[in-house]
């Protein structure tokens, strides 16, 4: 009986803790791609480009981490193309370390609620789901800024 209680409690506790989270935390953990928009800042002012950015914890999404070069994919060069059009098409992308993402959101998915399921991706390894993300920024270092379009999470 008390064991039952102990376990009650625990449990309890556990969600408390859960719940005391950010929704941001919460909604990404574990690794994450983001389809992202950015600016090149330059003397002739802000150049845009897009790429993919892979998170081994999407927590860090949030937090300012700018992702080592292995983990960040051109889909656009700055000065060549401007931003990428993510809806309506599939865009592979292949990062330095031979793995490829490849994203699938659908059209008209610039219109839906941030949090809403907008299409799919995969890796070299799984599949992914992707949501409609707010444009927050993933980070700013002096010479580059990027913003999160869409999240895919593992499926």
């Amino acid at each position: 009986m008390q064991l039952a209680t102990l376990s009650t409690l625990a449990l309890a506790a556990l969600g408390a803790r859960a719940a005391s989270l950010p929704e941001e935390v919460t909604k990404r953990a574990g690794e994450g791609v983001h389809l992202a928009n950015c600016y090149q800042n330059s003397p002739l002012g802000q150049i845009p480009f897009s790429q993919m950015l892979y998170y081994a914890n999407d927590a860090q999404a949030s937090q300012n981490v700018v992702p080592s070069s292995n983990n960040q994919c051109r889909v656009t060069t700055p000065g060549q193309g401007g931003w990428k059009t993510w809806e309506g098409s599939s865009i592979t992308c292949n990062f330095p370390t031979n793995t490829y993402f490849t994203s699938n959101i659908q059209g008209g998915a610039g219109g839906y609620s941030v949090g809403q399921y907008a299409g799919s991706g995969k890796n070299n390894y799984r599949n992914f789901n992707c949501y409609r993300d707010n444009g927050h920024q993933l980070y700013s270092d002096g010479t580059y800024s990027c913003f999160s379009i869409y999240y895919c999470l593992d499926a």
